[in-house]
């Protein structure tokens, strides 16, 4: 979707759970020495200022990461999940500049020198971001690793690109789903992608949109009976974040909108999902008390 940016969104709770599930997943492929190889499809320009005219527009952050954030340091004696702190203090080094670090920054900064990052973006000025971000001395983590950034449809690039050499790895993939074909997309991407690299972590994003309910549940299905038809001892987990209720946003009248202030920008986005496939265990075993967490301190803000 060219029209879409992510610069108005960035740091909004769909992006804290998308990159607490990131992270947890690089942290579990740096656990053992072997190198890997990531796959990143929507990659987006990596790098967004909290200052930017589009983040301030929409103020997401300040519901999200930056509500987030002074949560956690006012928690006094309630316990912050272990695997959430290592995230936020990872990210707090960024909001310390303004800045806010989106998924291929996570990995660039995470993966080792052994690793290979391969992100693929259409979008004319986010790849042009991209590149600079990526390759800003001030801003790199240092690292010599690999990182191929490929201008094309993220789709074409994961089915033409795996396996990788390295067998480890894990896929990335999150659409804007502006587009209605983007869930059928995900699910033939995901399919095709699986059946030839079955070890692979696969870790999809998507919406909880009231509207979208039937094709959102129909992929969720579609993939898991594929891939539970290779091996149905394979690991699939979901896992959701809520910050309202799935009928939160309901279509209003032109009258009510003029008439109550309240109702001229109802939220959408109810909340977001990731499917996850060959989970590792520590995600596993961490995940549901920190999306308990999230939901409580992000729940209608």
């Amino acid at each position: 979707m060219l029209s879409y940016q992510h610069a108005f969104h960035a740091g909004n709770h769909a992006d804290i759970l998308k990159h607490y599930v990131l992270f947890s997943v690089i942290q579990a492929l740096n656990t053992k020495e072997k190198p890997y190889t990531l796959y990143d499809t929507h990659a987006g320009s990596g790098l967004y200022d909290m200052l930017d005219n589009r983040s301030l527009k929409t103020n997401e952050a300040r519901s999200g990461i930056l509500t987030l954030v002074q949560a956690v340091k006012n928690a006094g004696s309630e316990p912050v999940p272990q695997d959430l702190t290592a995230y936020l203090d990872y990210v707090q080094g960024y909001l310390d500049k303004s800045l806010y670090p989106g998924s291929p920054k996570i990995e660039q900064d995470l993966m080792r020198g052994q690793d290979t990052l391969i992100l693929s973006e259409l979008h004319p000025a986010e790849i042009e971001n991209l590149r600079k971000n990526l390759h800003d001395t001030s801003i790199a983590s240092g690292s010599k690793k690999s990182v191929q950034i490929h201008e094309r449809s993220g789709w074409e690039m994961l089915k033409a690109l795996t396996p990788p050499l390295t067998s480890r790895g894990a896929a990335l993939i999150d659409p804007s789903y502006e587009e209605a074909d983007d869930y059928e997309a995900a699910a033939q991407t995901i399919c095709a992608v699986h059946k030839k690299w079955t070890n692979g972590i696969i870790m999809l994003w998507y919406p909880l949109l009231a509207h979208r309910q039937e094709q959102i549940q129909g992929m969720k299905a579609f993939i898991k009976e594929f891939v539970h038809s290779i091996n149905a001892n394979t690991q699939i987990d979901e896992y959701e974040l809520c910050v309202n209720t799935s009928d939160s946003h309901k279509e209003t009248s032109l009258q009510e909108v003029l008439h109550d202030e309240d109702k001229k920008n109802p939220p959408r986005l109810y909340g977001s999902g990731m499917l996850v496939i060959n989970t590792p265990w520590k995600l596993v075993q961490q995940a549901a008390q920190t999306l308990s967490f999230l939901e409580r301190v992000l729940w209608a803000c």
